[in-house]
């Protein structure tokens, strides 16, 4: 086999690998998040999910009144809170796995990976 073919065998197959063992495991991840149930912690203290829309709400104010750099400032710094409060809220669980469901997706994930570096190693 040429080494054109080798590229495209590692790599289609990799990717082939890569996506399956990735969607097994979507497939056993819970994903939840409690951004109004419970809060955040920023900088050792903790603040309650409602209290990051506030200074969103005084930014958009600021820039109807008054339009300048810093009320763009602001507002960009308050939406950049407000998505970091929301992805700290976040969680995964995995749910009940045997080991051996384990180990075929780490495989698949991590060869595919593999095979997708090796075909990106080979030269024409």
């Amino acid at each position: 086999m040429s080494r054109k073919n080798d590229f495209y065998l590692y790599f289609w197959g990799g990717l082939i690998m890569l996506v399956v063992g990735l969607f097994f495991l979507s497939q056993k991840v819970t994903v939840t998040n409690s951004f109004w149930g419970g809060g955040i912690r920023l900088m050792g203290m903790h603040i309650s999910s409602g209290l990051v829309i506030v200074p969103f709400i005084f930014s958009l104010v600021w820039i109807f009144i008054r339009p300048n750099k810093g009320s763009k400032i602001a507002m960009v710094l308050s939406v950049l809170l407000i998505i970091a409060s929301l992805i700290q809220s976040t969680r995964f669980y995995i749910q009940y796995l045997t080991l051996f469901d384990w180990v075929v997706m780490l495989v698949l994930i991590f060869g595919g990976a593999a095979f997708i570096a090796k075909s990106m190693l080979i030269k024409f």
